[in-house]
């Protein structure tokens, strides 16, 4: 398979630290195909153009796993240097450096069982309804976070939240819409669950950096390095490896 090559040097990249490279904690959650973990690796469209700007950089990327308001509260409380993948509010524009480029552009749209095929047109139709979010998220759409005609109910993940639907707990399930096919094929619910093509929201996701002056110019170097390799034939080949391009 393609992937394997960069699997492997993923693997050994967490292995070895090269002479003089700086050691960087980055948090995420999993959010295939932009970041997940294959076979126990960390692997994902996202992560890999980081993982491969950063050690340009000089740094020596050491990736974490974890639920996405632990890894919010990790990067908060210094216990981690950067978290993958995040999107940008007032507020996380006052906790994080972010660069000036961003990673990706992630459409938010709303999943529902073929049984029950609620329809979406506007934040009126959710009206009564249990809706499935993940924990920490803000899914770039304040309406739909200040509602107060219809439930939200928390799952610690993207595949808890299709779980909760699949088992009627939720009426919807609001969810990146690659990163939900991807884990409803993983999960072999791809003829159960369908979505909305109307999306609920799109934004831009980002490598966010601790709230510390020398990460403020490492965001500045990345958004620079970040800004040139989208331009690279490499860059347009990793996006077609995940079906992103």
């Amino acid at each position: 398979m393609k992937w394997i090559p960069y699997l492997l040097a993923a693997m050994l990249g967490l292995l070895t630290t090269p002479l003089g490279a700086t050691p960087l904690k980055i948090v995420s959650e999993p959010w295939p195909p932009y970041v997940f973990l294959e076979n126990g690796a960390p692997c994902g469209a996202d992560l890999e153009v980081s993982d491969h700007l950063l050690r340009e950089l000089g740094y020596q990327p050491q990736w974490r796993m974890m639920p996405w308001k632990r890894a919010q509260y990790e990067v908060l409380n210094g216990s981690a240097d950067a978290i993958l993948d995040i999107a940008i509010t007032p507020e996380r524009l006052q906790q994080y450096h972010f660069p000036d480029e961003p990673l990706s552009l992630s459409e938010t749209v709303l999943f529902y069982h073929n049984t029950h095929p609620h329809p979406f047109n506007s934040l009126e139709d959710l009206r009564g309804l249990r809706i499935g979010v993940s924990a920490g998220y803000s899914y770039s759409n304040p309406e739909f976070m200040q509602a107060d005609f219809f439930s939200r109910k928390l799952a610690p993940s993207i595949e808890a939240n299709l779980l909760m639907l699949q088992h009627g707990r939720v009426d919807l399930a609001v969810v990146n819409r690659r990163a939900g096919l991807y884990t409803l094929h993983n999960l072999n619910l791809d003829e159960q669950i369908s979505y909305h093509p109307k999306p609920l929201s799109s934004g831009n996701v980002y490598l966010a950096f601790q709230r510390q002056p020398a990460m403020a110019q490492l965001a500045e170097r990345f958004s620079s390095a970040l800004r040139q390799f989208k331009q690279t034939a490499e860059y347009r080949s990793l996006l077609a490896r995940y079906g992103l391009n």
